[in-house]
């Protein structure tokens, strides 16, 4: 959505992806990121993707240089699938709770925001959101940090030597959970986009990688804990029963396969769930299966146990995120419902959040408030 030369975005920075809503685009590359340098060798093999919409060579391709025009502070990072090409043993999740204070967080952040941008120099207006149990420490931290003056300057893909600046003018930042809560009830300019959820009890459920966050609404409010908190479970949970039912299975082997969750995220993301072993391959499909029911299950039995004494009152339950929508089948619970376009829950309704915001300053101008 753009007004005159404003960008309005909404970020998703997970431990597992980033995924930012522009409106017109949407940005998703999975949160993996190493130090840049120089290269020499892996020019010669086909580490762009040189197939599919320019976006998407473009998100395949990020050698960047990632600059705080303000700092001056500039740094050069592989990131998304092409860190994992050409730097397998230093790449890394960002893991980091306060996403705010963490160099190669914002460089993810701010990268997604310059692929989005539509002209070289634009203004932003930024929503975004940080895990419930970090939401009272983090949020007036994450407004204050998450604006300022940026530059993104693309070493490969479709971009090549071009920059793009942003100047993030104002950030809103929420829990994570209430902007699929935003997402299935409000419109940019405000209005109410579905009465059903502004009244009774409502239960947002949004499984992540490394956390799975839970929000209860009442009439449209958002409850505080007991009945608003994140448990500490998610896919990255799945991942090491699988690690260990693989290191299991190959104990008599000569060398038993020793394994963890990022590299098990690859085989699950690009090569199918089969994991390469020898002249063949080991299928891990049905053991994930198994344990992505078994998360289902314990995910469900914490929270019903916490919303125990509302259990009978609560009329939807909207489950959201790629994670939800991967153990949704597995969810043993009454009116649940899969929200579209699950991954983007969350970014959708920081975008609309962040529409509200620049709306509502707009009319303030043209009255004279």
């Amino acid at each position: 959505m753009f007004d005159n030369d404003i960008m309005v975005a909404g970020a998703d920075p997970g431990f597992g992806a980033i995924k930012l809503d522009a409106g017109s685009e949407k940005i998703l590359f999975p949160a993996l990121i190493c130090n840049g340098s120089e290269r020499i060798f892996s020019i010669l093999g086909k580490s762009d993707q040189e197939k599919g919409a320019e976006l998407d060579r473009q998100i395949a391709s990020l050698d960047v240089i990632v600059k705080n025009n303000s700092s001056g502070v500039e740094r050069h990072y592989f990131m998304g699938s092409l860190a994992e090409q050409l730097n397998p043993r230093e790449v890394h999740y960002c893991w980091d709770e306060d996403k705010s204070d963490d160099e190669e967080a914002m460089a993810l952040l701010i990268t997604s925001i310059a692929l989005a941008q539509p002209f070289p120099k634009t203004n932003i207006y930024l929503g975004t959101g940080v895990p419930v149990k970090y939401y009272a420490r983090l949020k007036d931290k994450y407004e204050n940090e998450l604006k300022g003056s940026f530059s993104v300057t693309f070493l490969s893909g479709p971009l090549k030597s071009q920059t793009r600046s942003m100047n993030i003018l104002r950030s809103r930042v929420l829990p994570q959970s209430y902007g699929v809560f935003i997402k299935e009830t409000l419109l940019e300019n405000g209005d109410v986009r579905n009465e059903k959820y502004q009244r009774g009890y409502v239960l947002v459920i949004d499984p992540g990688f490394r956390t799975t966050d839970v929000a209860m609404f009442y009439d449209g409010v958002m409850l505080d804990p007991p009945n608003s908190f994140s448990l500490e479970m998610g896919l990255q949970w799945a991942y090491g029963r699988v690690a260990d039912k693989l290191r299991a299975m190959t104990l008599d082997h000569a060398n038993p396969i020793e394994t963890g969750d990022q590299e098990l995220d690859k085989i699950f993301r690009m090569g199918g769930g089969l994991y390469p072993r020898n002249n063949g391959s080991i299928d891990l499909n049905p053991i994930m299966r198994a344990q992505l029911n078994q998360l289902a299950t314990d995910i469900v039995r914490d929270i019903m146990k916490t919303q125990k004494s509302l259990a009978g009152r609560i009329h939807s339950i909207l489950i959201s995120g790629k994670v939800g929508e991967m153990i949704y089948d597995y969810m043993n619970l009454e009116n649940k419902l899969l929200i579209d376009d699950p991954q983007f829950g969350n970014a959708n309704g920081f975008r609309i959040i962040a529409a509200n915001l620049l709306h509502n300053l707009t009319r303030r101008v043209e009255l004279g408030t």
